[in-house]
């Protein structure tokens, strides 16, 4: 579930990397957004509804390459001050995508591995998912470094050669680069592994370097490496084509309205099941420490009634959007971004904020 330790986690990530690069390029801030949101929002935006197999790592990268065409759409998009009493900020349309499919898959990808960072050592099955069925447990990584733990054994001179060599070399290969820094630790890592299998752990002390190596090549160095790649490529190439429209807007609003339509119905038909069916979902989820089963199912009913009304009002704002009522543009626009953790949706959100889509709605294209 999305929870405050995904937001503070992602922040924690970005922060120093705004701080660097404030006084170069700059760090792209729709990098940043979408890398976020990923992290956040990203694996959970189907399985809050049905149990699939894109909350896992295999699994969602699959869903991004969908979900980071979104997000490449978002990227023409900007979100500044308003002059309105009511509405202190305002998408703008910017018409060109600053990150183009291939960079937002990277960075979706690298905020979904991200998200499960936290989901494996904050919740309390402690696994990391790879496919359904297919996951590896915190204590089974411990586990491969068998039964020496803390050991001193002369063996350790070796390690501790090899780590001070890697140190002091250090000063020779970060100044190659990071093309030759990354030979240095593949090659150290290889060598490393070759000595704790065929002679043992003991080279290192008996530490848990095997789960140490695991963990710090899926949750730091691919999602760190994906979206720094993409956020270079951004800079160094930016896109400065503005987006051509394939699709007259007029007959794309009436579609967009349409889907907007089946999310609001689909949406009705799902709060009413879990108005319906609060006691089973609420056995599902089993009591806890500060819930009984009843007290699940009453919140299951009260969540269930306010996605109702939520829903009902996005059926009357996409009805709206064919008759080009502008209240209901800023309804629908409302309730899809609140449906970010949907992750879909969003688009919706954006594209009634384009230009051209202000203007059927007979707002000046500047607005």
């Amino acid at each position: 579930m999305p929870t405050f330790g995904h937001i503070f986690y992602g922040l924690s990530l970005l922060i120093p990397i705004l701080y660097f690069t404030k006084n170069e390029d700059g760090f792209n801030y729709k990098v940043a957004f979408i890398f976020l949101a990923n992290n956040i929002f990203g694996p959970d935006i189907v399985h809050l509804l049905f149990i699939i197999p894109t909350h896992s790592i295999i699994g969602f990268a699959i869903l991004a390459i969908p979900l980071s065409l979104v997000y490449s759409y978002s990227s023409r998009f900007s979100l500044i001050s308003s002059e309105k009493k009511f509405f202190p900020l305002k998408f703008v349309d910017e018409g060109i995508r600053e990150v183009n499919w291939k960079n937002s898959y990277c960075i979706t990808v690298a905020g979904g591995i991200s998200h499960f960072f936290i989901d494996q050592f904050y919740h309390f099955e402690k696994k990391m998912y790879l496919w359904p069925g297919i996951s590896i447990h915190h204590d089974e990584m411990l586990a491969w470094g068998g039964a020496a733990y803390h050991t001193v054994t002369p063996l350790i001179i070796i390690g501790e050669i090899i780590v001070v060599a890697t140190i002091l070399l250090s000063l020779f290969y970060f100044r190659k680069g990071s093309k030759e820094t990354f030979i240095v630790l593949v090659l150290v890592t290889l060598i490393s592994i070759a000595l704790m299998i065929f002679i043992s752990t003991d080279v290192y002390g008996g530490e848990r370097e095997f789960g140490v190596i695991v963990h710090c090549v899926v949750y730091v160095l691919i999602p760190l490496f994906l979206l720094m790649y993409a956020a270079r490529d951004v800079r160094d190439n930016p896109n400065e084509t503005p987006e051509e429209q394939k699709i007259n807007r007029k007959t794309l609003l009436n579609i967009v309205a349409i889907i907007s339509i089946l999310i609001a119905l689909f949406f009705m038909v799902y709060s009413y099941f879990a108005i319906r069916y609060a006691d089973i979902i609420a056995f599902r989820f089993g009591e806890n420490p500060t819930q009984s089963t009843s007290e699940i199912a009453t919140s299951v009913v009260i969540i269930g009634y306010i996605l109702l009304i939520v829903s009902i009002m996005l059926l009357i704002g996409s009805i709206g959007l064919f008759f080009k009522i502008n209240i209901c543009r800023y309804i629908v626009i409302a309730i899809c971004c609140e449906l970010l953790i949907f992750g879909f949706p969003v688009a919706i959100a954006l594209f009634l904020c384009e230009k051209d889509i202000k203007v059927l709605f007979g707002k000046e294209s500047e607005d």
